[in-house]
């Protein structure tokens, strides 16, 4: 490797910490797998008892309740995330070495649990000698009323690379045959939280979301929302011959205010769509380790994001399926200005799920 490569990650992980914030990534460990074969046997377990689905007391012509059953959902995500960071001489995209992932959602009544993982075996999962490999792990919790919506994200991250290696190398250099730049110690653990409220009762955030209600007549409504990020990133190897690393702190909180409409299409199909502007404010504790001293510095900045959504979806009484496309800008600029970064995301959904008869304890301790 000449001189010039060497300096490369060096560069590129310093503008990294100073700029870097939205990160969400889904993986799955073997606490999901134990979980998967918990849940399995709850659903046999459940045909046994009486359909549940007839007991609910509120009637809404707008929508059907199905969450008094017992809802899995599988998820498979084709997932385009790039973290672009330019300025004056310089222009970095990276991004982990992950394609498609896969998402189990359990859903029953107000609850939503989801625990996500990125199958090696699938093609563009598995090629790490290349991109080098990534490890991630995604927990993810919604808790959903008639007006309030609360959701909670944990996000774990290990190993990136540089997605535009060509630019920074010589001529010689061959996509799909050498190695991209990798960073293979760059840690990042996200928490997020979002509250949000519904004003329209009869627009259905579950029939869209997590499938446990039927969207019966068209219907729409305006949901402000309030998130709240922090992201620790971190570089430490724990190698001796490491003399240089860096952690970051970093807070977001951000406004938006999405509009969701669904129409329906003969009662059980559907297609929704939803737009949300957002604008923060984001700080950042950059900590700078070189042997034993400590240099830090400190950074705040104005936050824009815009977020797109549209999803179409067939919901009967057992089971459903559609796909969703999700979009995501966000623009925010370091100091002067000079240092601009852009996170773009793009996922395409496809899921299918059941309906199962609730286990009569579940259905005992929520009521």
């Amino acid at each position: 490797m000449n001189s010039s490569r060497k300096n490369i990650p060096k560069k590129v992980i310093k503008t990294f910490f100073t700029n870097w914030r939205r990160l969400k990534i889904c993986q799955l460990n073997a606490i999901a797998t134990a979980l998967l074969f918990l849940f399995i046997p709850l659903t046999f377990f459940a045909q046994n008892n009486t359909d549940t689905l007839k007991t609910n007391a509120e009637v809404n012509p707008y929508f059907e309740k199905k969450d008094t059953l017992l809802n899995l959902k599988l998820s498979i995500y084709d997932l385009d995330e790039r973290f672009e960071i330019a300025g004056s001489g310089f222009h970095y995209k990276i991004q982990p070495n992950v394609t498609l992932k896969t998402i189990f959602f359990l859903n029953y009544r107000f609850l939503s649990v989801a625990i996500g993982f990125a199958p090696k075996f699938i093609p563009g999962n598995g090629d790490t000698e290349i991109k080098g490999e990534t490890q991630s792990f995604n927990l993810d919790i919604n808790l959903i009323t008639k007006h309030w919506v609360q959701n909670f994200q944990y996000n774990y991250t290990n190993g990136f690379y540089l997605a535009n290696t060509s630019d920074y190398e010589s001529p010689g250099w061959e996509e799909g045959k050498d190695p991209y730049i990798q960073f293979p110690d760059l840690r990042v653990h996200s928490f997020r939280g979002a509250t949000s409220y519904k004003f329209n009762p009869n627009f259905s955030l579950k029939a869209v979301r997590t499938q446990t209600e039927i969207q019966t007549k068209s219907a729409g409504s305006f949901m402000p929302s309030l998130v709240y990020s922090y992201y620790l990133i971190n570089n430490e190897s724990g190698n001796i011959d490491q003399t240089s690393s860096q952690r970051s702190d970093n807070f977001e909180a951000l406004a938006a205010i999405w509009y969701m409409h669904t129409f329906v299409i003969k009662k059980r199909a559907y297609i929704s769509f939803g737009l949300a502007p957002a604008i923060g404010y984001g700080y950042t504790k950059l900590d700078t380790r070189i042997g034993t001293d400590h240099f830090i510095s400190y950074y705040n900045e104005p936050i824009f994001r815009l977020n797109e959504q549209i999803g179409i979806g067939y919901n009967a009484k057992r089971f459903f399926a559609g796909f969703v496309l999700i979009a995501s800008q966000s623009r925010q600029s370091q100091g002067d200005n000079s240092i601009i970064q852009n996170n773009m995301l793009t996922t395409f959904q496809v899921f299918a799920g059941y309906h199962f008869n609730a286990p009569k304890f579940l259905r005992k301790n929520f009521n």
